[in-house]
């Protein structure tokens, strides 16, 4: 084959793939083309954060106050890991944010719940949680939730708050 003969049909592929690209690939007579792929929408952004109040204990946790913080949300610190969390959603469902939690300072275990606080040296043990949680601040969010990976490996939900009543909580309304 020449080059000449090489050059025709390079550009003739080279053609045909635009074509196909530019209207969305090839198409079958009396068929519909296919459809063209259209970006994904961006993610929502988190504006500032807020400091929240989270009170209870392993079986369940509520905000009990918020505070927005025109700062951004610091994140997860690196390496950071629990089985316990805070879920931000958004209106359809879709995970806005997730924030392990640090219950390290608390006795969560099964037998303790309801208990006495536990004070053995300068260790205090307490079974209710009362909490401060940095989280981001979505003007989407939907539900905040909180759940726990128990031993046997079951997710449980052990609380559920609206976004709006976070919102409020703020002193941000509705």
């Amino acid at each position: 084959m020449h080059a000449t003969h090489l050059l025709i049909v390079g550009a003739a592929l080279a053609a045909f793939g635009w074509f196909a690209a530019s209207t969305g690939g090839p198409s079958v007579p009396g068929q519909p083309p296919l459809p063209v792929a259209q970006p994904l929408p961006e993610p929502p952004q988190p504006n500032g954060h807020f400091a929240l109040v989270v009170e209870g204990d392993r079986d369940r946790l509520a905000i009990t106050h918020a505070n927005g913080k025109a700062a951004p949300w610091a994140g997860v610190p690196k390496g950071f890991t629990s089985a316990w969390r805070l879920t931000v959603l958004g209106a359809g469902g879709q995970i806005l944010a997730e924030v392990p939690l640090d219950v390290s300072a608390f006795d969560v275990s099964a037998d303790r719940k309801g208990g006495p606080v536990q004070v053995t040296g300068c260790i205090v043990r307490d079974p209710r949680i009362v909490m401060l949680v940095n989280a981001p601040r979505f003007a989407e969010a939907a539900v905040y939730t909180f759940d726990r990976m128990d031993g046997d490996g079951v997710r449980t939900e052990i609380g559920r708050v609206d976004g709006n009543r976070v919102r409020v909580l703020a002193g941000g309304g509705r």
